[in-house]
């Protein structure tokens, strides 16, 4: 495992910590991957147990440029990706009167253009044997009122991982889509409303479906799989 190298966007909190975590301590070399870089500071004094095994970035993926220098960045040091997991997002919500066209561009640049650029840009140096996953969400596949825009993102997420699969199964490359329901993540607290986080599962839930999906047998694969907490989803 320990040569394997695996990236993962959005590594910053949330989700994307618990699984970049899950990843090192199952023995892989973590790339993660932020635009939060005071965050990410933090992160690295967490971590600096697996001193060695990670590499820590700041980038912001809905911009071509720097994901191309980050991934050959990345090609560069350890000569290949076996993994990518696409994680980074962002969510606005509201009706779609008062949703912004600045807070539907970030959401479909973030969470729809980041996946698919960093896809583009990694899939030169993805060895047969590699998968890609992209997290997307129970709103990847139901609308909810006053989410339209970011339903409309994940949605796009997971239209691109279905085609996608079919387009690189020849080349020996999986990909999966991981859609978790409510999760106990700091998002939250910047949506207006009530949130009952006692009804949400953690972070660590979807961090350990994630090592799942990506240790499967190399004759096996996760096209897709929801995870919803066992309370059902709000």
């Amino acid at each position: 495992m320990a040569e394997k190298v695996v990236i993962v966007t959005g590594a910053a909190r949330g989700i994307g910590k618990a699984t970049a975590i899950e990843l090192l301590e199952a023995g892989f070399f973590t790339v993660l991957c932020s635009r939060n870089i005071q965050t990410m500071a933090s992160l690295e004094t967490e971590i600096s147990s697996f001193a060695g095994n990670f590499m820590i970035s700041s980038v912001d993926i809905s911009v071509e440029e720097e994901v191309r220098e980050f991934i050959s960045s990345v090609a560069e040091k350890k000569g290949r990706i076996d993994v990518l997991i696409n994680n980074a997002g962002v969510v606005h919500t509201g009706p779609v009167e008062k949703t912004s066209a600045e807070q539907w561009d970030e959401m479909m640049s973030v969470n729809a253009k980041g996946a698919f650029l960093m896809v583009k840009h990694s899939l030169p140096f993805m060895p047969r044997g590699g998968h890609i996953v992209n997290i997307g969400s129970n709103a990847s596949k139901k609308g909810f009122p006053g989410w339209a825009a970011y339903c409309a993102s994940k949605f796009a997420v997971l239209g691109f991982t279905n085609s996608l699969r079919e387009e690189v199964r020849d080349r020996g490359i999986k990909v999966s889509a991981v859609l978790p329901g409510p999760t106990k993540t700091d998002i939250w607290d910047s949506l207006p409303g009530e949130w009952d986080r006692a009804k949400m599962m953690s972070p660590e839930i979807t961090a350990k479906t994630v090592l799942s999906v990506i240790n499967q047998p190399l004759e096996a694969n996760i096209d897709e799989i929801d995870i919803v907490p066992s309370t059902g989803n709000l």
